[in-house]
């Protein structure tokens, strides 16, 4: 956590550490969360000043100079300077370039913002500009660029995206054959795209992997150390319990639902078999489909697309089915890699409902 917050402060404009720079987990009450953050600030700094000092022995991460060089107060050689993927700008970058003294261009949509609990914040907000709509799209045809305006729109957006009439696209509503069929199954969490990994592999495919591979290593060895019941502290999906009963409690809860398929993998065949797993993943070149989590799976394309059924959808105020906004984007750039085939099948159900509930 230290070095998380350490992380997003090297990401922001802020001149020193503060405590909302320290992430917590969700789980945690928000008055704990605040003590605890308040708690560890005074070893934020301490790490900072270690990154200052070149006597220090640990290593800087790209993080840091970039940090530096933001407090150098950078000058740029150019008339124009063009900012791709906007949307996902951090404090520290947006700070560079106001400092500019060229022109700058920004291009991006900020309904592709999905790095927002790293720090990137919607430069779209922040910039006032005359603003230009690009929103012909030429990766898919109508059928896809139809249900990704249904999303936009319950954004607020009113102005739909367009695709190419001369691409054949299509949404599949109901999946009932083999996954050979897509050329990738995109899911929002490592654990799902680790469930898909193992039942791919079981059934004799060659399933490639985007995901945090290591962060999927260090679950099935926190599984273990929790059920010889010593505590952990990474990953951080499992650091906050003590004992891998909690972890089953949790799983069966509505909170903790995306971890229930990842927990009953490892109830029923056992860690190592998780561990096993992870070395039978193929080469991308050489696999039927690849299995991501929808982060890296961005700017990507295929031409066939499952989506995961472990996207967030919830109860609003008003008792109507939703998406927390920053889940609603994940969702339109999941659904905007596909090319010419979408299926929906295993979300279908929540998709419509909260169409039909919003009246879009």
């Amino acid at each position: 956590m230290v070095m998380d917050g350490a992380a997003r402060f090297c990401r922001s404009a802020q001149a020193e550490p503060l405590a909302w720079h320290i992430p917590v987990e969700a789980i945690v009450k928000e008055e704990e969360a605040e003590h605890l953050r308040e708690s560890l600030l005074p070893y934020v700094k301490r790490l900072w000043d270690e990154y200052l000092d070149p006597n220090a022995p640990s290593a800087i991460a790209h993080d840091v100079y970039v940090k530096l060089f933001e407090r150098s107060r950078p000058r740029i050689g150019a008339d124009f300077i063009l900012f791709d993927e906007a949307q996902d700008a951090d404090g520290l970058m947006l700070s560079v370039l106001r400092a500019q003294q060229a022109q700058v261009i920004y291009v991006g949509d900020p309904y592709q913002q999905i790095y927002e609990w790293r720090g990137a914040v919607n430069a779209m907000d922040h910039i006032r500009a005359p603003e230009c709509a690009l929103t012909e799209s030429f990766r898919f045809g109508p059928a896809i660029a139809q249900l990704a305006s249904r999303v936009l729109r319950l954004m607020d957006e009113d102005t739909p995206v367009r695709g190419q009439d001369h691409v054949e696209s299509r949404i599949l509503h109901d999946s009932t054959s083999g996954h050979d069929r897509f050329d990738a199954i995109l899911c929002r969490k490592n654990a799902t795209v680790l469930t898909h990994l193992a039942e791919g592999i079981g059934r004799g495919d060659r399933v490639a992997g985007r995901a945090n591979v290591d962060e999927l290593r260090a679950f099935a060895d926190g599984a273990e150390q929790l059920m010889r019941g010593q505590r952990i502290g990474y990953p951080a999906t499992l650091a906050l319990f003590e004992t891998w009963e909690e972890v089953q409690e949790y799983a069966e809860s509505f909170a903790g639902r995306d971890l229930k398929p990842l927990v009953q993998l490892i109830d029923n065949e056992g860690v190592d078999y998780l561990r096993l797993i992870l070395t039978r993943v193929s080469p991308e070149d050489e696999a039927d489909y690849i299995v991501s989590t929808v982060h890296r799976a961005k700017g990507l394309e295929w031409d066939r697309v499952q989506l995961a059924g472990d996207f967030k959808f919830r109860n609003g105020d008003d008792g109507k089915l939703t998406m927390a906004p920053e889940e609603m984007r994940l969702l339109y750039v999941a659904m905007t890699r596909a090319k010419r085939l979408l299926d929906v099948s295993e979300i279908r159900r929540d998709l419509y409902t909260m169409f039909r509930e919003a009246g879009v």
